[in-house]
């Protein structure tokens, strides 16, 4: 805004309104007749001056006064003239009239002139406030964004309480601030799960907090906290830590629920804005969902890991069934369901007491200790513990409290805490009779569990059916000639082991070398995709199940195992009635009666899914290794080129640098940036947070094309460019130009001396997910022999052998797929023409959210048929 000017200044342009007719009277006295035949024209001159310095009421002064002075210096030169007073006056008085209206005139224009002046000035002031307050929109915006952002890149839940204090803290400018939840939906009192600027002893003098002290469900502001009573709890813990003001803001999710608040406090008295206020609760909403996600990411989790427990689970249980029923010798049997025990349910020891007829004085006992642990002391097969699961014929589970919460504790008496607590469970035949116990001590995390129980009993009855068996075997090696008995022992093992079977889903097989005759247990049958009904028990219908690939390999082993006497063991593959294809792993054994094999018995198991498991593992381990060499290499890198940043950053900064050396310093600054650049991008390519941005990119080509000048310059080689006019898309720049670069890069490095290059960019019309921009890449380099021409876009695949880490085009290809595009490449090594030709397709509407996903076309990349001419020209280039 302009003001009247200072009282110096109004006092000299009234000096020089008066002292202007004195002036004009001088210089027309001592110039005039002699420099002009009227001297009436200094007297105008000085009301005119007085009219443009002073506005209009100087001139209107100056106007009179030089008049008046006009006048006076006509009357004079009358008296000293022969020439009559009236004639002088009639002459002067035009002058004079034109005097004062020229100096009005133009004292008012200078009079508007000010006031546009002034108007001019408000105008100004507004839009500077304007500005300011877009300015200060802009920079909130921008930190909810950077915010959100922030937030959506980390499922860490601590990580994100974190980050949204610190920005409510920044936003109000206080360091004092604190974070509460809920724990649960019928707490009584909020946790503080972070602060900032509160030590630990501050934020005990708080206490308790209940939840009305900071209301989850609007917010409140205490401006006073002496002054607030009984309306705020703390006022002595507010006091003693030297705090005025709160502000406490709820944290309200999505479906309107309340998780806890934000509190930030103030040594000075502080009222926060309603800009403030309304930032501060956007804040809150968006930590609210942030910390649903984390929340649901962190069950995720724990349900994943759960989910692969109990998958790891039922494999050691079929893996142990598999090794438990394939033992004859009860030593071994009671050792390996010992290490099996531990090993599955996760205990540092285990017993395993076997009772023949319930004899105590022939009682067997195996123990297997843990790697590293030192044996505990065997408990009395006689204690209290033992005797109660032999009793009750039930599993016993003692917690390391004394099992203060077992359901029999009031029968249990342990004189002393057991670390990790103790799990027990029978050995129960198929008629409910006890052979034993099987003892479990010091679980390795945490205590036993109900699912550690009924892993157990599930070990017992598996252990039960193989001691079955065990024990059967040897009664019908010693026993042959009661036939009777044998017979109903046989007939008890088959149901066991069919129970076994439907249990662990595991086939027995016996196949009668004498008679030819081929038994299968209706597991078998469903493993071939066979009804029990329709097997004939032929060997040749046995072979025709199987895959045509592998039956020879099926025929040989079993030939093998045969003639040499050996265990039978192999994998092949079966075809279902759908078509689809299975996986099965056959182990057997021959019977043998002299030297003659007159049977054969064995196993069946689906390894469909280990099959696919394995697969997957490899393709994950390559993954694995791709990754760990890129953090080594980020690692290694990352340090020097931090080094060298700063030297370049004070290199840069010196006052004594020459001007010419300065652009040099920002060249090289400038590059090695976007080698960090690159380097991060190698490490977390698909967690970038940024937006896409509208880029152009024939610019991004450009920018490449000037980043290799030398490297293209040094090589002689001859860039031919044609950029049709193409729209500008959404996507990442730095990523694209990382993939322009990588395909240039390939193409200077082929070319040879004095080479050709073409880059072409093209605009594609069609449908929405036809819409888009092609680039082409063509050189006239040696060219990609057909054999590697289909591994080109695999990692670490190269033909430059030490000069390349093959990761170029595997890169450039996934930044192709993130924005939606496509690759395709053709190649010749012919002498007549050879070259390599690469298109990149960028669809315009992948980021807009115009265009649904499913009408995308498959982000992929294709093999072009060869081109029909030679890469010499723009022109000669193939472009699809």
């Amino acid at each position: 805004m302009h003001s009247s000017p200072p009282v110096h200044l109004r006092t000299a342009i009234w000096v020089v309104t008066f002292s202007s007719p004195v002036a004009a009277s001088l210089l027309a006295y001592f110039f005039s007749p002699g420099l002009h035949e009227h001297p009436e024209i200094f007297f105008i001159a000085a009301a005119l001056i007085c009219a443009a310095v002073g506005g209009l009421k100087p001139a209107l002064a100056g106007s009179l006064l030089n008049t008046a002075a006009l006048n006076l210096f006509s009357f004079f030169r009358m008296r000293s003239s022969s020439e009559p007073f009236p004639s002088t006056w009639s002459n002067e008085l035009p002058w004079t009239l034109l005097l004062i209206t020229v100096a009005l005139g133009i004292g008012y224009a200078r009079k508007k002139w000010s006031a546009a002046e002034m108007l001019a000035g408000h105008l100004s002031t507004d839009l500077a406030r304007l500005r300011d307050e877009l300015e200060s929109q802009r920079i909130d915006l921008k930190r909810f964004h950077d915010l959100s952002v922030s937030l959506s890149s980390s499922l860490e839940l601590q990580r994100l309480l974190n980050k949204v204090l610190t920005a409510i803290a920044d936003l109000q400018k206080t360091d004092l601030a604190m974070l509460l939840l809920v724990p649960g939906p019928a707490s009584k009192y909020l946790q503080v799960e972070t602060s900032a600027g509160f030590t630990p002893e501050q934020i005990a003098l708080f206490g308790a907090i209940p939840v009305s002290a900071f209301p989850t469900r609007r917010r409140l502001l205490i401006e006073n906290v002496e002054k607030s009573g009984a309306e705020f709890p703390f006022a002595e813990a507010a006091a003693r830590i030297g705090i005025s003001t709160f502000f406490s803001t709820p944290i309200i999710n999505s479906r309107n629920e309340s998780l806890g608040a934000v509190v930030t406090f103030f040594r000075n008295p502080y009222t926060p804005s309603d800009r403030q206020s309304r930032l501060v609760e956007l804040y809150t909403r968006q930590a609210a969902n942030a910390l649903d996600n984390a929340r649901l990411y962190r069950d995720s989790l724990e349900t994943l890991a759960a989910e692969q427990h109990r998958t790891a689970v039922l494999r050691s249980l079929s893996e142990a069934s598999v090794q438990i029923n394939s033992v004859l010798s009860l030593d071994s049997l009671l050792q390996i369901i010992t290490n099996q025990a531990r090993k599955i349910v996760g205990a540092r020891q285990a017993f395993t007491t076997l009772l023949p007829r319930g004899d105590w004085g022939q009682s067997l006992t195996f123990t297997s200790v843990a790697d590293g642990q030192l044996a505990m002391q065997f408990p009395s097969e006689r204690s209290e513990t033992f005797m109660l699961a032999c009793s009750f014929n039930k599993p016993v589970r003692v917690t390391s409290d004394a099992g203060s919460l077992h359901p029999w504790k009031s029968i249990i008496k342990v004189g002393a805490a057991v670390p990790g607590g103790w799990l027990a469970a029978p050995l129960l035949t198929r008629d409910g009779r006890n052979l034993g116990l099987i003892q479990l001590a010091q679980k390795v995390n945490g205590e036993f569990s109900d699912d550690d129980e009924a892993i157990l009993v599930q070990l017992t009855h598996m252990a039960s059916v193989a001691i079955d068996n065990v024990r059967l075997y040897r009664e019908a090696q010693e026993q042959l000639s009661e036939n009777r008995r044998t017979q109903d022992a046989l007939q008890r093992s088959k149901e066991s082991i069919q129970l076994a079977q439907r249990c662990v889903g595991i086939g027995i097989w016996e196949w009668d070398l004498q008679s030819g005759a081929l038994s299968w247990s209706s597991e078998i049958c469903r493993l071939h995709g066979i009804a029990p009904e329709n097997f004939d028990g032929h060997y040749e219908s046995w072979m025709e199940s199987i895959h045509p690939e592998d039956r020879h390999t099926v025929h040989i082993s079993i030939t093998n195992a045969l003639t040499r006497n050996s265990e039978y063991e192999v994998q092949y593959r079966v075809i279902f009635g759908d078509k689809g294809v299975h996986w099965l792993e056959a182990r057997g054994q021959t019977i043998m009666i002299g030297a003659a094999p007159v049977r054969m018995l064995g196993v069946v198991m689906d390894v469909t899914s280990r099959k696919q498991a394995e697969e997957a593992l490899r393709r994950s381990e390559k993954l694995a290794a791709t990754g760990g060499l890129a953090a080594s290499i980020a690692h290694e890198i990352n340090n020097p080129l931090s080094s060298i940043m700063n030297v370049l950053y004070i290199l840069r900064t010196s006052p004594d640098l020459p001007q010419r050396s300065l652009g040099h310093v920002k060249i090289a600054e400038s590059e090695l940036a976007r080698v960090v650049h690159i380097t991060k991008q190698t490490l977390a390519f698909y967690r970038e947070i940024s937006s896409p941005v509208p880029i152009s990119v024939p610019g991004l080509l450009e920018e490449v094309l000037v980043a290799y000048s030398r490297k293209i310059e040094d090589k002689g080689v001859h860039i031919s460019k044609r950029y049709d006019n193409a729209e500008e898309l959404r996507a990442f720049p730095g990523e694209l130009r990382q993939a322009f670069s990588n395909l240039l890069l390939n193409a200077v490095e082929a070319v040879p001396v004095s080479g050709k290059i073409v880059v072409h960019v093209r605009q594609v019309w069609g449908p929405p997910e036809k819409c888009g921009i092609r680039v082409t890449v063509a050189d006239n380099g040696s060219g990609i022999a057909p054999e590697n021409l289909t591994r080109v876009f695999e990692p670490f695949f190269t033909t430059k052998e030490s000069r390349g880490a093959g990761l170029g085009l595997w890169v450039s290809l996934g930044i192709v797929q993130k924005h939606g595009g496509a690759v395709k490449v053709r190649s010749s090594i012919t002498e007549r023409r050879h070259g390599t030709c690469l298109m990149i397709f960028l669809p315009y509407h992948y980021f807009d959210g115009s265009l649904a996903s499913d009408a995308l076309p498959p982000a992929t990349h294709a093999l072009l048929p060869p081109a029909r001419e030679e890469v010499t020209a723009p022109s000669d280039v193939p472009v699809a």
